[in-house]
Formats: C-alpha cells, structure tokens, sequence
C-alpha cells in the first residue's frame, strides 16, 4: 500500500470519448452490479472491478474495461441466458410501453419511414405498425446485423446507448441511416443532480446490465452538435435534429421537448495574480488565481454579484452553468439567484455546477447574473469570505463564457 497523496487520484486517466479531454478514474463496482436501487448485488459479486471514469467537461461517465471485447464475448458475459434476470421487461413489455407512447407522440407521422436502431425482437415496431404506421423497420447491430437498406426520417433508439462503448461510432451509424432532414430520437436514464457525491452506488451504473455508456445533457449536445443537430431534451427522451427538417422530423422532435443548450460561465482571465474588486471597489468579487494541479481557479468574493456576456446557438432553453471545484454548502447555493437581462431564476446545484434554466426562443445573447449571498469567512482559506471556486478557461481551452472583470 502506497502513501495517501491526492495525485493518487489522477494517476489513471483516459481521453473522454465524447469531447476528448482528460477524464478521471471515478468509482469502482462489481462486475455483478446491476439496475436495481434496492439490492443491486443480489447474486453476489463476481470479484472483477470494473473502473468507471468521468469527463470534467461534458460529464461523459464510461468505462473502457469493454473497448476490447468481442460480440461473442458480450453474448458470453452479459446477453446471455441470465441476461433477463437482471433485465426482465426488456423483450416485450418495455418495448410495447414505449411504443404505444410513441404512436400518441408521433401522431401526424404515420407515413413516414421509421428505424428501430437497436430493436431486440422487434416489439416496438410491431406495436407502432399496429397503430397505423405504414413504414417502420426494426435493425439490431447486435443480435440482427442485416443492414436495412437506405435512408429514414425517423430513427428511434430505446435503451441503446448505454450499451455502446464507442459512443460517436454508434451515433454515426445512425446518422447513416437517417436523411438529411431527419431526427434521432433517443431514451436514456441521465446521471442524476448528486452523481459526484453518490458515485458507483447510482443505481444505474450497472456493468452486468451492459451500461458502460451514461450520459449529461451537456454530453449528448455535443453529440449533436458534432453530427450538425441541435438537441431536444425531454424526460428520458432526447432527439437531435437538423436545422430544416422535414414535416414528419419536426413532429418528432416536437413531440420530445424544447431545443437545448448549455452555456458554462467561468471565472475571468484578466489580472490573474490580483484580486478583482466590484465596481464598488472595496469588496472583492474575485480573489486571486489559484490551482489545485488539475484545476485553475478563482474563489468569489464578499461583492456577491457577478456578470457574464454570454452567446447561444438559435435555442428555445439554455441551461447556464458555473462549475465549482470545490465543495459548497447547499443552503449558499439555495439563497443564489441567476438572471438573464434582469429576468430571475432561482439557482440549483446539478452534478458539480450553480445552474438555471432560461427561456430563450427569439434571442442569441444577454448578460447573466448570479447573486450569491454573504459567503462565510473560513480559517482553511486564510479567513477570507469565499463562497464558489470557479474554473478559469482561456479562449485556447474552449471557454464559452468569461466573466466581467470588473
């Protein structure tokens, strides 16, 4: 056993499949963990771990202990004979859940042609075929690799996603498959608010399940964005669409929810070795820079208000999100509040980030504020009052939104 040291924690680290930068080892579980948030260990533990790592960026949360896995390896060790009892809906009842929902949601669109990616049995298909869709194919790359043959305006994938280990390769398959003008729609359990404090006991990240794939919203916008699609998020449902669909695409990705975005505000650049007072300039807004070798970092101050110009593509709701790195108390961040050109909304702490949600239909730009109250003094930061250690990022790194420096 090795000294305790915090470079421990970043001694095993891999490129985030989804935007490439540098991810952490996260959590460990059994290879016999799977979905079930009562008793996931329910038939023992098998003695391998499996290492799950997680982008700071985009959130992407994976393992690469199944890159080298063969089909027939998957078939051995997961989809096999025992696969339904750590899956039991998903031959039939799921996927006729899922499909009767579908025909409600995608009423107006029954001419059009329909993929099922990734279909199992097929029961989705059936069920939609039953409720008037004239069009509908079901392919599974996995257990039915026949490849249909050319293109569709929708393409569902229930269920899918967190099975793949090569994310952007199954998502370019499907854009494939799809014409121009289509949608992608997808279902997906997303990491929930406390994921960086609950770990590997989220009852989701679930190897024996085949769930080496989980994923933020931030993670599958950059997705779509890579394939030239904006998101819609919905609830559990997700779509990706082109910027002029086609009439039965546009019911689809109606049918999900609002087109999304995320904007991260990051601490300013400017006079990285002083202090950066409020317009006041007697109270502090920013302190200087620090880092934590993983992190740069500025603490916000005792001026308790802070802007950012911030942009967006053309959205109807924009999540913006100031990441912390350094844990902070729950009540500072209830008694927070964001706006946008004045308009209020209070804040929320959702998987290591202040955030809010705006309605932005018909705008690109505004300022955003967060207020936060009076942040405590602390003895471990020198007595100064400090509230959220906020991440710097430069032009180079990517950042998307810099504060006023006051």
């Amino acid at each position: 056993m090795g000294p305790l040291h915090e470079a421990n924690s970043r001694s095993k680290q891999a490129p985030c499949k989804i935007c490439g930068t540098p991810s952490l080892e996260f959590d460990h579980v059994d290879f016999n963990k799977y979905c079930d948030d009562l008793n996931c260990y329910k038939f023992g533990f098998s003695g391998f771990q499996v290492s799950y790592l997680r982008c700071r960026e985009c959130g992407f949360l994976f393992t690469k202990d199944f890159d080298h896995w063969s089909s027939e390896d998957f078939r051995r060790y997961i989809y096999n004979n025992d696969y339904t009892k750590v899956d039991p809906e998903y031959i039939s009842i799921r996927p006729t859940h899922v499909g009767k929902d579908f025909a409600r949601r995608l009423k107006g669109a029954e001419g059009a042609r329909i993929l099922d990616y990734g279909s199992g049995a097929g029961v989705f298909a059936d069920t939609l075929r039953q409720n008037g869709f004239v069009s509908v194919t079901s392919y599974d790359p996995f257990s039915s690799p026949e490849r249909p043959t050319g293109r569709f305006d929708i393409i569902t994938s229930f269920e899918v996603i967190e099975h793949t280990p090569d994310p952007l390769g199954t998502f370019a398959d499907m854009r494939s498959l799809l014409h121009d003008d289509g949608c992608i729609i997808v279902s997906q359990t997303l990491q929930p608010a406390d994921i960086l404090s609950i770990r590997g006991s989220w009852w989701y990240l679930a190897p024996r399940n085949g769930h080496v794939s989980t994923y933020t919203e931030e993670c599958l916008e950059v997705i779509g964005r890579q394939g030239g699609h904006y998101f819609h998020r919905g609830d559990t449902v997700y779509a990706f669409v082109g910027p002029k669909p086609s009439e039965h695409a546009a019911i689809a990705a109606a049918s999900i929810g609002p087109s999304f975005s995320s904007v991260k505000l990051y601490a300013p650049t400017a006079l990285r070795e002083r202090a950066v007072l409020g317009p006041d300039r007697l109270r502090i807004a920013w302190h200087v820079m620090e880092s934590d070798e993983v992190e740069t970092f500025r603490w916000t101050g005792d001026y308790g208000s802070f802007d950012w110009q911030a942009t967006w593509p053309d959205v109807e709701r924009v999540r913006f999100s100031v990441p912390v790195v350094r844990p902070v108390a729950a009540d500072f961040v209830a008694q927070s509040v964001f706006t946008l050109d004045g308009e209020p909304q209070p804040a929320a702490f959702v998987r290591g980030a202040v955030v809010a949600d705006f309605d932005t239909k018909g705008r690109r730009s505004g300022v955003v504020r967060l207020e936060t109250p009076q942040p405590p003094r602390l003895p471990a930061e020198g007595n100064r009052a400090v509230g959220l250690a906020v991440p710097i990022r430069s032009d180079r790194d990517g950042g998307e939104g810099q504060a006023a420096s006051a």
